[in-house]
């Protein structure tokens, strides 16, 4: 891998917001209710599976030593993408967005502030996408109630 094809910070965070901005037009497509399971399987149209896989595949093909661990999760979410499954293509973001936070953390890569503030908002969105998973299933008291 010559110089020139070594990933920056920014460009790997430009490919994570490309794959996050694909999940999300098609989360706001899909029903709040069948969020999980859709009978019938309602999927991303073809144009959409190949944007999403070319990315993948693009970045796969250029990731170096620090970003080893990103492309077979992005695979991950790439696979549930293409079967409609957008509960489960939101997980192995998360994890990545988390794996670049713990690799800046260890300084191992080094983003600006402007690129931190982007990790935070992948974040926040990757959230949006399945509120369900960040509240309760059950309003239960306290412990100290009972």
């Amino acid at each position: 891998m010559g110089k020139e094809d070594k990933l920056e910070p920014g460009q790997v965070l430009d490919t994570l917001g490309e794959l996050i901005a694909y999940l999300s037009a098609f989360a706001a497509k899909v029903p709040a209710q069948s969020i999980m399971a859709l009978p019938g399987g309602l999927r991303p149209t073809e144009e959409a599976i190949e944007k999403y896989e070319e990315t993948v595949y693009k970045f796969r093909d250029r990731a170096g030593l620090p970003y080893k661990v990103l492309p077979p999760l992005f695979i991950q979410s790439l696979e549930a993408f293409e079967a409609g499954k957008v509960f489960d293509a939101v997980p192995p973001l998360i994890q990545s967005v988390e794996h670049l936070v713990e690799k800046h953390h260890h300084q191992t890569v080094t983003f600006t502030t402007p690129q931190q503030q982007r990790l935070r908002e992948y974040h926040r969105r990757l959230e949006k996408i399945v509120p369900e998973a960040t509240q309760p299933e059950i309003d239960l008291p306290t412990p100290e109630s009972y």
